[in-house]
C-alpha cells in the first residue's frame, strides 16, 4: 500500500511541468480566507486594551503567543508535508481557522482571546507552508508567478480583515465574529468537490528528495539562515506597524476606528507590493527588489511618521508596498536553497521569521510604555536598516543546470 501511495505521489509530481491555474488559484483562495479570519483580531486590539485596561506590553503578548503557535511550528509542519502532506487538509485549515475566531467573539476575556488566538494560529502553521507547495508543485517552470499569487491571495485576505472585523464588532458586538464560521464551511465543501482539479499528494518522493538534495549548493544552509535573519527583521517592522501605528492616529484625536482603514491601507499596497516584487525580480534581480523594498521602507517609516495627513498615508501605503514585495522572492529563493525540502523552506520564510518578528513585539511594546508611542515606531529605523545591510551578503545565484533540469524531469 505505500509503495503504491508513493508511486502516485510520483506520477503526480512529474505531471505538474505546466502552470496549473485551477490548482494555484484554489491555494490562493484557502490562503485569502484564512489570512482574512486570522487578521479579525489585531484591529480590534485597541478596543479591547480600552475595555480590559490592557498595557501596551499586554497587547504585543497576543500578537506573540499567535506568532508561536502560527509561525514557529511552521517549518516543522513544512518538514512532516515533506513527508506525508496532502492538499485536501487546505479545507480543514480554513474551517479550524474560522471556529477559533468565532469562540473569540464569544468570549473575549484576555485569557480566552490568548489562548483562542493561539489556536488559531496552529490553522497558519499547517495553512502557509501546504498552500505553498501546493502552489509550486503546480507552477511548472514558474515557481515565482505562482508563488506571487498565492501570496497575494493572503495579503488581500489580511487586507480585508480589518475592515471585516470593524463591520461585524459595529454592527453586531463581538459575538459578530461568529458570522465567520458558516463561511468558511461553504467554501470548504465547495474546495471538496473540485479537489481533482489540485494534486492529491503535495509530499516529495523518496528518489526526488535525494536527486534534488544532490544538486544543493554548498553552504545552502548557512545562506538560508542569512535569508531568515533579513526575513525576520522584515517581519518585525511589519508587526510595529500592525500592533502599534494606529496610536499615531489615535493620539492626535483621531477614533479609535481608524485602525481599521489603516490596517487596510497597508495591506492593500502590501498585495500590490507582493506582485510587483515577483514581477521586478526578472528586471532588476532578486537582491535589488530585497535590498531596494528595505530602502524604500526606510523612507516610507519617515514619511508615515508626519503629523496625520496626505504624506502619512502615502508614507502607509508605500510602507505596506514595501515590506511585502521581498515576500515571494524569499520564498523562492529558500525553496531553491534545499529544494528536496521545499515545505520546510517555505514553512521558514512564511513563518519562522514572522514568529521571530511577533517575539519581538512586546520590546516595541516596552519602548512605547516607558518612551512613548512616537519612539517605538521610530524603532523601525535601526531593525529595517540592519537588515539592509544584511542583505549584501546575500548569496543570490541563480539554479544549477543540473537542478532545473531535474525540477523539469520530475
Amino acid at each position: 500500500m505505500a509503495k503504491s501511495v508513493s508511486m502516485l505521489a510520483e506520477s503526480e509530481h512529474r505531471l505538474m511541468t505546466s502552470f496549473n491555474w485551477r490548482a494555484v488559484t484554489w491555494a490562493t483562495a484557502a490562503h485569502f480566507v484564512v489570512d482574512l479570519y486570522l487578521n479579525t483580531i489585531p484591529p480590534l486590539l485597541p478596543y479591547i486594551a480600552r475595555m480590559q485596561g490592557l498595557t501596551m506590553t499586554q497587547t504585543g503578548l497576543v500578537l506573540t503567543v499567535q506568532s508561536i503557535t502560527g509561525s514557529f511550528l511552521q517549518p516543522f509542519v513544512g518538514l512532516c508535508l515533506d513527508q506525508w502532506g496532502k492538499s485536501w487538509w487546505l479545507a480543514a485549515t480554513t474551517v479550524y481557522s474560522a471556529a477559533m475566531i468565532a469562540l473569540i467573539g464569544l468570549f473575549p476575556g484576555y485569557t480566552s482571546l490568548l489562548v483562542l488566538f493561539g489556536l488559531a494560529g496552529l490553522g497558519s502553521s499547517l495553512l502557509h507552508p501546504l498552500g505553498s507547495v501546493v502552489s509550486t508543485r503546480s507552477a511548472g517552470s514558474q515557481p515565482g508567478l505562482a508563488v506571487s499569487i498565492y501570496s497575494t491571495g493572503g495579503n488581500l485576505g489580511f487586507s480585508l480583515g480589518p475592515l471585516v472585523a470593524v463591520w461585524l464588532v459595529q454592527r453586531f458586538g463581538f459575538p459578530g465574529l461568529a458570522y465567520v464560521f458558516p463561511f468558511s464551511v461553504l467554501f470548504a465543501l465547495t474546495y471538496l468537490r473540485v479537489r481533482q482539479d489540485l494534486p492529491a499528494y503535495v509530499s516529495t518522493p523518496e528518489r526526488c528528495r535525494q536527486e534534488l538534495a544532490d544538486t544543493q549548493v554548498p553552504g545552502s544552509w548557512r545562506a538560508l539562515l542569512l535569508l531568515n535573519m533579513v526575513s525576520w527583521l522584515r517581519a518585525w517592522g511589519q508587526y510595529i506597524f500592525t500592533a502599534y501605528y494606529s496610536y499615531h492616529f489615535i493620539n492626535n484625536g483621531y477614533p479609535v476606528t481608524i485602525s481599521a482603514p489603516i490596517l487596510s491601507t497597508f495591506l492593500l499596497a502590501g498585495t500590490a507590493g507582493t506582485l510587483a516584487g515577483g514581477l521586478l525580480a526578472d528586471w532588476i534581480g532578486r537582491r535589488g527588489v530585497i535590498t531596494g523594498s528595505l530602502v524604500l521602507g526606510l523612507v516610507s517609516t519617515w514619511l508615515s511618521l508626519t503629523p496625520p495627513g496626505p504624506l502619512a498615508w502615502l508614507g502607509i501605503a508605500l510602507l505596506g508596498a514595501s515590506l511585502h514585495a521581498m515576500v515571494p522572492v524569499s520564498i523562492v529563493i529558500a525553496q531553491e536553497l534545499v529544494p528536496h525540502r521545499a515545505g520546510m523552506a517555505a514553512g521558514l520564510m512564511m513563518g519562522f521569521s514572522y514568529g521571530l518578528g511577533g517575539l519581538c513585539t512586546p520590546i516595541t511594546g516596552r519602548i512605547a510604555d516607558t518612551y512613548g508611542i512616537e519612539m517605538a515606531l521610530k524603532s523601525t529605523y535601526p531593525v529595517l536598516a540592519i537588515a539592509v545591510l544584511l542583505c549584501f551578503f546575500l548569496p543570490l545565484g541563480r539554479r544549477s543546470s543540473k537542478r532545473e533540469s531535474i525540477s523539469t524531469k520530475n
